[in-house]
C-alpha cells in the first residue's frame, strides 16, 4: 500500500516501480494464445517515452485529453502519461453516439482526443475541425492510414529520442504536478439529461486509496492477479481498477473481449475478480435451468446442496446458527459433486469477488457465498471516487453494501436519501455551478440521489435511485430495482422496465438479452427475430414474473407484462453508456404498449370479478 507515501498519481507510479520493479503490472494475450507480461519497470519506461512525446506535441499541464477505446494496456499507458505531465484525462465510452462524444469534448475543453479503432477514427475525425479546443488526434490499434491522427507508436518513438537527449525532462514534469490538480473528469451516465462532468483531483484519489486499503483480504504476492474487462471510462475500472492496482501492486490480465472472457478466466485463473451482478444472476439462472432438465436424483442432490450452501453462508456471516454435525459431514460431498465445478468456471482460485451497481437477490448471494465464492458487495458513485461503502473480510453482511469507508461521513435524509461528506467527495460539477449548489446541503453533504437504509451496525442496504421510485395510485411506493432483480433470475432476460407511477399497479416491459439470442434460437429451432413471440420464450417470461411475484408484497407485484421485439439500446437512447435505463425515454417510446397492458389487465380483472 503506497498511497500513504505520495501526493499525486505519477508519484505513485514512481513509488511502485521503486518498491516492486520486477513484479508484473499486466499481461495480455497474443494472437498465438500466449500471455505476455509487462513489469512495472517496463510500464514506467513506456510511460516516460509517452510523456516526453506528448510534451513534444505542445500540450501542457492543465490541458485535457479524452480517451475513447477498449479496456486495453494502451488506454492506461496514454492515460498515465497525460497525468504524469499534469494533464487531466476523460474516459469516453466506445458506445456513445458522435453527438454525445462531441458534447463531452466541448464541455471538457479537450485539446487531445485518443481513439482506438479504424471505425472510431473515421467517425470522429471530422470533430477536429468542428471543436475549437481540439488540436490533436492520437490513434492506436488502427490498421489503415491514421491520418489526420498521429499513431501512438510515433509519439512514443519521438519521446524516446527526447528522453535520451534530456534524461531529466520527465522527472521535471512529474515534479510540477500538484495534489490539488484535477487528474480525471468522469462523466455521469446522464439518465435524466446530458451527462455531468465530475472532476477528481490527484489528492482526492490518493485520499480514497489511503482509506480503502482494508478492502483486500490479505497481503498480495506475485501470484495474485485479477482480470480487466470493464470499460476504463467507468470510474470503477479507472480508479480502483487501475490506480488501486498501482497502489497495492496487483497484476491484471486484459481480456481480449467480453465474448472471450469465460475462456480466458480459465487460462488466467484470477485470485480477485470484479463483476457486475448480472454475471452471478445469469450463472444462477443457467444452473437452475440445467438442473430442471436433469433426472430427479440429480435434482434432489443439487437442491440439498443449494440449501446447505445457504445455511453455511448464514452461519459464516453470523446471521444464522452454526452448522449441524450432519451438515459439516455433508459439506465435502456437496463440494465434490456441485460446488467445485461452479468455482472452476472462474478459474477456481478467486479469493474475493467484488460486485456493485445493482442489488442481487439474497438467495443468489447466499448460494454463491456458501459454495466458497466470497462476494463483497460495495457501493459508490463517481462523485465520491467509486467506493464509499464496502463489505470486507472484517465483516460481511449479505444483502448490504457494507459499512462506510474510513474518512467519510454519512447521514440519511428524511426521505431515506444517502448523503455523503468527506475528503473523497468531489467539490462540484464541471461548468455547472447551479447544479453543484443544488447537490450539496448547507452542511456540505452531497445528495447522492440513492435511497437506502442503515442498520444498527452501520451496514447500508440500497433501495433504489430516488428518481426511480414509483408511487402507485393507491399511495404505495414500489421499488423498481427489486422487481427487476427478481425477474432477471431468468438468464434469457435482458432488461426489465417497471411502470406504475400514479397507476393502480405495476406492469413490466421485458426484453431478451441479445447475447443469449443465438443460443436460444438454435435451441428452439427458430430465427432470432422470432424469439420474442416464441411460445417457449413467452412461457419462460410468464414463469419469471410469477416467481418474482412470490417474493413481493401484493401491492408490488407485476400484474401484467409484455416481451418487446428488441432489447433496449444505447443507439436508440433507451440506455445510457453504463447500461442504465432512461426511464422517461422508455415510457415515451413505449407509451402505446404500456396503455395496452393496463387496458388488458383491467379487462382481465373485470372478467375475473
Amino acid at each position: 500500500m503506497l498511497a500513504h507515501h505520495v501526493e499525486t498519481l505519477p508519484q505513485l507510479l514512481l513509488k511502485r516501480v521503486q518498491t516492486t520493479p520486477n513484479r508484473e503490472s499486466y499481461r495480455e494475450r497474443r494472437a498465438d494464445g500466449s500471455w505476455v507480461g509487462t513489469t512495472w519497470t517496463e510500464f514506467r519506461t513506456k510511460n516516460a517515452r509517452l510523456v516526453a512525446g506528448l510534451h513534444g506535441l505542445g500540450v501542457e499541464r492543465g490541458d485535457t485529453m479524452c480517451i475513447i477505446g477498449g479496456c486495453r494496456p494502451e488506454w492506461v499507458h496514454i492515460d498515465m502519461a497525460a497525468l504524469s505531465m499534469g494533464m487531466r484525462t476523460v474516459g469516453i465510452y466506445e458506445t456513445l453516439m458522435t453527438e454525445q462524444v462531441k458534447f463531452i469534448l466541448e464541455d471538457s475543453g479537450a485539446k487531445v482526443l485518443v481513439v482506438h479503432t479504424d471505425e472510431q477514427l473515421e467517425r470522429l475525425k471530422p470533430l477536429l475541425d468542428q471543436i475549437e479546443s481540439l488540436e490533436h488526434l492520437i490513434a492506436w490499434g488502427c490498421t489503415k492510414d491514421c491520418a489526420p491522427a498521429t499513431p501512438m507508436a510515433a509519439i512514443e518513438a519521438r519521446g524516446a529520442e527526447a528522453v535520451d537527449t534530456d534524461p531529466q525532462l520527465v522527472e521535471g514534469l512529474i515534479a510540477a504536478v500538484e495534489r490539488d490538480d484535477v487528474a480525471i473528469v468522469v462523466y455521469t451516465s446522464g439518465t435524466t439529461g446530458q451527462p455531468k462532468g465530475v472532476p477528481l483531483s490527484h489528492g482526492l484519489i490518493i485520499d480514497w486509496m489511503r482509506s480503502t486499503q482494508h478492502l483486500l483480504i490479505d497481503d498480495l504476492g506475485d501470484d495474485d492477479i485479477t482480470i480487466s474487462f470493464l470499460p476504463l471510462a467507468h470510474v470503477a475500472e479507472h480508479v480502483p481498477g487501475f490506480f488501486g492496482r498501482m497502489n497495492v501492486g496487483l497484476n491484471t490480465a486484459y481480456a481480449t473481449s467480453y465474448d472471450t472472457l469465460l475462456d480466458e478466466l480459465m487460462e488466467v485463473r484470477p485470485t480477485y475478480f470484479g463483476a457486475v451482478p448480472r454475471i452471478f444472476e445469469k450463472m444462477y439462472g443457467r444452473i437452475r435451468e440445467r438442473v430442471a432438465q436433469a433426472n430427479p436424483r440429480r435434482q434432489a442432490i443439487f437442491n440439498a446442496a443449494r440449501e446447505l450452501a445457504r445455511r453455511k453462508a448464514r452461519a459464516d456471516t453470523g446471521v444464522g446458527p452454526a452448522l449441524s454435525v450432519w451438515d459439516r459431514m455433508w459439506l465435502p460431498v456437496a463440494d465434490r459433486l456441485v460446488y467445485r465445478k461452479i468455482r472452476e468456471v472462474f478459474g477456481g482460485r478467486v479469493k474475493v469477488f467484488i460486485t456493485a451497481s445493482a442489488p442481487i437477490d439474497i438467495e443468489i448471494l447466499e448460494f454463491f457465498y456458501g459454495i466458497g465464492m466470497t462476494i463483497h458487495e460495495v457501493y459508490g458513485l463517481s462523485e465520491a471516487c467509486a467506493i464509499s461503502f464496502a463489505n470486507t473480510s472484517e465483516g460481511v453482511r449479505l444483502g448490504t453494501v457494507g459499512r462506510i469507508i474510513p474518512g467519510l461521513d454519512c447521514k440519511m435524509a428524511d426521505d431515506g436519501e444517502i448523503l455523503l461528506k468527506g475528503p473523497m467527495v468531489f467539490g462540484g460539477y464541471l461548468n455547472l455551478e447551479d447544479r453543484t449548489n443544488e447537490s450539496f446541503d448547507e452542511d456540505g453533504y452531497f445528495h447522492t440521489g440513492d435511497i437506502g437504509q442503515l442498520d444498527a451496525d452501520g451496514y447500508l442496504k440500497i433501495t433504489d435511485r430516488k428518481k426511480s421510485l414509483i408511487k402507485t395510485a393507491g399511495g404505495k411506493y414500489v421499488v423498481p430495482a427489486r422487481l427487476q432483480m427478481f425477474v432477471k433470475e431468468e438468464p434469457s432476460v435482458g432488461q426489465v422496465y417497471v411502470h406504475g407511477d400514479n397507476r393502480p399497479y405495476a406492469i413490466a416491459l421485458i426484453t431478451l438479452d441479445e447475447r443469449e439470442g443465438p443460443r436460444l434460437a438454435e435451441e428452439l429451432g427458430c430465427s432470432i427475430d422470432e424469439l420474442p413471440s416464441h411460445p417457449d420464450i413467452i412461457r419462460r417470461m410468464d414463469e419469471a414474473v410469477a416467481r418474482a411475484n412470490t417474493k413481493l408484497a401484493s401491492f408490488e407485484q407485476i400484474k401484467h407484462h409484455a416481451v418487446l421485439p428488441k432489447d433496449f439500446s444505447i443507439e436508440e437512447g433507451t440506455l445510457t453508456a453504463t447500461m442504465k435505463l432512461k426511464r422517461k425515454v422508455v415510457a415515451e417510446m413505449y407509451a402505446d404498449v404500456i396503455d395496452q397492458l393496463y387496458s388488458e389487465a383491467t379487462a382481465r380483472h373485470k372478467k375475473a370479478s
